[in-house]
């Protein structure tokens, strides 16, 4: 991957990382309001922090396209090419950290 590239793929991931935590924060903003104002859940959905949310949220969905056409290990998975030892230990780290935080859920 050219320098180039690996500087767009990771800007896009740090744009696809704070969408993603934007938008939480605005479902939690708009959650904490309709709480404050002793509201129900579902009037959450009249807050506009809520559609801010739901904005925020479509971004990101766009920006992890855009990341994965950028990663080769989806193509890697579709298409069975080789992968770099480096990438290797990069999915696994990615599953390791996921799979921590699924178990401390439980």
């Amino acid at each position: 991957m050219s320098p180039l590239r690996s500087t767009l793929t990771l800007a896009l991931f740090a744009l696809a990382f704070a969408t993603l935590v934007g938008r939480e924060l605005c479902f939690k903003l708009a959650a904490d309001q309709t709480q404050r104002r002793g509201g129900s859940a579902g009037t959450s959905v009249g807050r506009p922090a809520f559609w801010l949310g739901i904005a925020v949220g479509a971004a990101a969905i766009v920006t992890w396209v855009l990341v994965l056409q950028g990663v080769p290990v989806a193509s890697a998975l579709l298409f069975r090419e080789r992968l770099t030892r480096s990438q290797v230990v990069g999915v696994g780290l990615v599953t390791a950290g996921v799979a921590c935080v699924l178990l401390s859920e439980l």
